[in-house]
């Protein structure tokens, strides 16, 4: 089976190309950040929590919470998402976080 794409919403994250695209176009984002909704897309069935965001985007390295509250910020822009609304990553306080999008893989 060839790399993913992931198609949520008008979005599309796909692997191979390390690209984000909405309606055609090419989002512009970070390697950090397309790293992180790859990992919230993949694990969808289940909080993502803080330590495994740190241990795969930064490879286990201190990092502060603020980094990583930056990141979701960022990834949650990107897809028209914000820490009010929650539409696509849901914080779960105190544990990690969650895509809650629907997602079909083609």
């Amino acid at each position: 089976m060839g790399a993913k794409i992931y198609r949520f919403g008008d979005f599309e994250l796909d692997v191979a190309k390390h690209q984000l695209r909405s309606i055609s176009k090419v989002n512009a984002i970070e390697p950090q950040v397309f790293k992180l909704l790859n990992l919230l897309i993949e694990n969808r069935d289940r909080v993502v929590t803080k330590d495994e965001i740190i241990e795969v985007i930064w490879n286990g390295r201190a990092i502060s919470d603020a980094a990583v509250t930056s990141r979701i910020r960022s990834a949650r822009a990107a897809i028209g998402d914000d820490g009010r609304t929650q539409r696509w990553i849901k914080t779960r306080h105190g544990v990690g976080f969650r895509f809650v999008g629907n997602v079909t893989i083609i």
